[in-house]
């Protein structure tokens, strides 16, 4: 089975997320692709976020298992450093990394979706609202 994980509000807390939205809302920006406000987000997500190591360790369980892990987030690929640098240790963990910058909600992916927002849970067959608190 093909597991895809969310990464803000899954597997770190929705911190940068959540200032990125108040930040689009407070100053009537638009999230489009081309918007500057992802230069700017850019530079919010350098700072790395506390993981969410049980469902690390439980994905990892999955995977010994024979199960795919793929990291599946609405970041955009110009955050893909940053990213990385946050899981760091556990960058083997995923099989695949997919970053739809802002339009996961358009995919269509195999497997299970697991996302704290509610509208990407029809993006996969089976989908799994979790929200780290």
């Amino acid at each position: 089975m093909i597991i895809n994980v969310d990464f803000d509000g899954v597997l770190v807390p929705n911190t940068h997320e959540n200032t990125l939205m108040t930040k689009v809302k407070n100053e009537g920006l638009s999230l489009d692709h081309y918007n500057s406000i992802w230069d700017w987000y850019a530079k919010v997500v350098i700072t790395p976020l506390p993981l969410n190591i049980p469902l690390l360790k439980w994905l990892s369980s999955l995977k010994d298992n024979g199960h795919t892990i793929r990291l599946w987030t609405n970041r955009n690929t110009d955050n893909i450093v940053p990213t990385m640098n946050n899981i760091s240790a556990w960058k083997g963990l995923f099989d695949s990394f997919n970053f739809y910058s802002g339009r996961k909600i358009e995919s269509r992916v195999e497997g299970i979706v697991i996302d704290n927002s509610k509208s990407n849970l029809i993006c996969g067959q089976v989908g799994v609202h979790y929200e780290w608190k």
